[in-house]
């Protein structure tokens, strides 16, 4: 199967997959695609308090959230647990950004409206992929990888993810 059981988004293979066949196999036509690495703070803090029902509704939720803020043409992959990855096609990462700021202004809604015992919180990392020999598509997610872990150090000092 090519979804994740859970989310309904495409599973780490299937995604990886979509993601290779994007790039040419040569340096003549170029490609811009803007990886985003994002990882659900305090999903443990939610499972280890709440339970899994609580920790399984917030990992739908983010994957909805994403889903829903993006363009047609790009997409999720759950990679994991609480990790993921947006695939933006044809954009930089500057343009990324301005998405991804979509996507918190939306969790920042949900917490403000929802009566939900936890806070929605992700975080992130962006880094540009071409199809240049020199870029690997295993190097870049490593990449964006590092910047979300720098992202998340800061917000997990600052954040009380359960409310109850």
């Amino acid at each position: 199967s090519e979804y994740d059981s859970l989310t309904r988004i495409y599973n780490r293979r299937a995604g990886l997959a979509k993601l290779n066949n994007l790039l040419p196999p040569d340096d003549r036509r170029k490609v811009m695609i803007s990886l985003c690495y994002v990882d659900i703070n305090g999903l443990k803090e939610v499972n280890d308090r709440l339970g899994h029902k609580y920790g399984d509704e917030l990992i739908v939720t983010s994957a909805q959230l994403m889903e829903y803020q993006i363009r047609e043409n790009d997409f999720v992959m759950r990679l994991g647990g609480d990790e993921f990855m947006i695939v933006f096609i044809g954009i930089n990462p500057l343009d990324a950004e301005k998405v991804w700021q979509r996507i918190n202004a939306a969790c920042n809604e949900i917490n403000a409206t929802e009566n939900r015992p936890y806070l929605i919180s992700l975080s992130h990392g962006i880094v540009g992929l071409e199809n240049t020999k020199t870029t690997g598509i295993d190097d870049q997610i490593k990449k964006a990888d590092e910047k979300m872990y720098s992202e998340k150090e800061l917000i997990k000092k600052n954040i009380k993810i359960v409310r109850k």
